[in-house]
């Protein structure tokens, strides 16, 4: 199962990792969507034969970026206040470090973590 899964694993990390970050920016919170999706990861990752961690560590990473770029976050409405700024203002200054942010996230995790369990 393990070579067949190829760039169906990769393609399975992007989907988690996607929905994850999409979540999180839905809903203003780090840890609610992780822990909404990681309960998919293990299961998924075992009928692909893929290590589990390849999955469940760009979803943690994505859910605590994409609370960061989220208008209804609470740090985003604070720091905008403050500031007297739309959100909206303030996640466009933050998000081009964010999303780059989580390219080197899914990148490192290509890399250094091994897709077969």
């Amino acid at each position: 199962l393990a070579d067949n899964a190829g760039a169906g694993g990769v393609a399975l990390m992007l989907i988690l990792t996607g929905l994850t970050v999409a979540a999180a920016i839905a809903t203003g919170s780090g840890n609610a969507p992780f822990y909404a999706f990681v309960e998919l990861a293990p299961s998924l990752a075992a009928k692909m034969g893929i290590n589990p961690a390849f999955l469940i560590i760009p979803m943690l990473q994505a859910s605590n970026l994409g609370r960061t770029i989220s208008p209804v976050s609470g740090v985003i409405v604070a720091t905008s206040g403050m500031a007297n700024i739309s959100p909206f203002e303030v996640v466009k200054r933050t998000s081009v470090p964010v999303l780059a942010g989580l390219l080197t996230v899914i990148i490192g995790t290509m890399v250094l973590v091994p897709m077969t369990a």
